[in-house]
């Protein structure tokens, strides 16, 4: 007998103290994972980490306040931009569920602003899955992200343009899909939407440290920076009234991490409307996330994820169900390396090495733009491509922002060989002709300018920026003759 309770204790033990060890080294892996991103200049920020429903590792990195040098801490309060989209999608479905909505039901019978037959078929679900055609505001070549534009200002701007696509046919991410979900939850409840998410989510989850307000904090706040032609400076102004429901919250890891969990339960919403809620329809996208389901050594799992970025802030939070697993990334230095963090953490999770991600190339360019040297960095990429690819990360979307942010400095000639060098690198882009595009309009020259856009659009029929463009060459053609 004392045999037998040997070998159990022996048993038990090897099993929960190499488990333990496994948990140990998974820690002290994203930590130096995380430390020598750090120390690259590439992540500045706060990460939670959970295993099998158990946090495994929380820590932060880098400063909250670059002018006081005060370190990040783990409660610090981040803005999560669209990370907001899928608490604005479960009070949709908290709504259906308590009969104040119907998700099946046209928009135009919530809001009567919409009652035009253009939108006739769009319904609720629609917005929820980004396929109603309705173009998103943010988008329109005059939208004015500081500005605290009226509810009914906000609906011109959505109105502008027609919906691109019948309703339910395509997908097309849309912030003024989710902006209109946040105007249905206020006329169905009658209360302000900030408060809904307060008393339906917020309070009886006890996220004391998460909201929607319209006004920016001061207190507790990782503050977001980004990096520019002149180094690091504070983010730009943004209105978060008119952010609204499409990305306007702040929160903190443990708040996230309490969100996580509340969803494993049936504490929010029940079980059967959750399973319509993470049922992806086009481009994986479901109802305020993006989820990928599947079979791997014939157990089934789920992967739900979304981002969130505003310039200044760039967050992620992914769940793999049903291991219970969880990473939550907040950056206050709108870092475009953050999925390359979230997928080294990921690597780790599933017992491999994780690896130190590489830099983004704009970090190169805007310190060769500082030493005066922009000509000759962009030869040498040029020259030879491949060697910079071993220790940069080279994508069209980060070299565009670098174009765009020497263009609004009034830098048109530094933007000019920018968008030359991101065209030879990736001439197939739409995005990058129409932003050489604007920046030829800019300067007047509208001949180069309208070859630009036009090119855009044959790269892309859907391109509404350049069908809006080339009705502004055409007027400003017909006023040069």
């Amino acid at each position: 007998m004392m045999k037998l309770i040997i070998t159990v204790f022996f048993v038990v033990f090897t099993f929960f103290g190499k488990s333990q060890i496994n948990t140990n080294r998974k820690a002290i892996l994203i930590d130096s994972i995380l430390t020598a991103s750090h120390k690259k200049g590439i992540f500045n920020g706060a990460v939670l980490v959970a295993d099998e429903g158990e946090i495994i590792f929380k820590n932060g990195y880098g400063i909250s306040d670059n002018e006081t040098k005060y370190p990040i801490q783990v409660d610090d309060r981040f803005y999560i931009g669209s990370m907001t989209k899928q608490f604005t999608a479960l009070l949709i479905y908290r709504l259906h569920e308590q009969k104040l909505l119907n998700i099946h039901h046209p928009i135009s019978k919530y809001l009567h602003e919409f009652r035009h037959k253009v939108y006739k078929n769009v319904t609720i679900y629609h917005l929820l899955t980004h396929r109603s055609g309705i173009l998103s505001y943010n988008l329109l070549p005059f939208f004015d992200k500081e500005k605290d534009y009226s509810k009914e200002e906000v609906y011109k701007l959505i109105k502008v343009k027609e919906p691109i696509f019948e309703a339910g046919k395509k997908y097309d991410y849309s912030n003024s899909g989710y902006y209109l979900l946040g105007r249905i939850i206020e006329r169905c409840t009658k209360q302000r939407f900030g408060d809904v998410l307060k008393n339906q989510i917020f309070d009886p989850l006890q996220m004391d440290n998460t909201a929607f307000e319209t006004n920016w904090l001061d207190t507790n706040l990782a503050k977001g920076y980004l990096m520019t032609v002149g180094g690091i400076t504070k983010m730009p102004k943004y209105s978060l009234s008119t952010l609204y429901s499409s990305g306007g919250m702040y929160s903190t890891l443990d708040d996230l991490y309490k969100w996580n969990k509340a969803l494993y339960s049936d504490e929010l919403l029940s079980d059967s409307l959750k399973y319509v809620m993470f049922t992806p329809v086009l481009e994986n996208y479901a109802s305020g996330w993006l989820v990928h389901r599947g079979y791997e050594d014939s157990i089934y799992y789920e992967r739900h994820q979304h981002g969130g970025r505003i310039q200044g802030y760039h967050t992620f939070i992914l769940r793999r169900i049903p291991q219970k697993q969880t990473i939550i990334v907040l950056d206050n230095f709108y870092d475009m390396e953050v999925h390359s963090v979230k997928n080294s953490i990921w690597s780790i999770l599933e017992g491999r090495d994780g690896w130190i991600p590489k830099s983004m190339l704009s970090g190169f360019l805007y310190k060769s733009i500082v030493e005066g040297k922009l000509s000759e960095t962009l030869e040498a990429i040029n020259e030879d491509q491949l060697f910079y690819e071993y220790s940069y990360n080279i994508e069209e979307y980060d070299i565009n922002i670098v174009g765009y942010r020497l263009m609004r400095l009034g830098r048109l000639e530094e933007a000019k060989q920018v968008f030359e060098f991101n065209i030879n690198l990736f001439p197939s882009s739409w995005n990058v002709y129409d932003s050489f595009g604007e920046l030829y309009l800019l300067q007047g020259n509208v001949v180069e300018s309208e070859k630009l856009y036009r090119k855009s659009l044959l790269l892309n029929p859907n391109n509404t920026s350049a069908t809006s463009a080339l009705l502004e060459i055409k007027k400003l053609k017909k006023k040069q003759k």
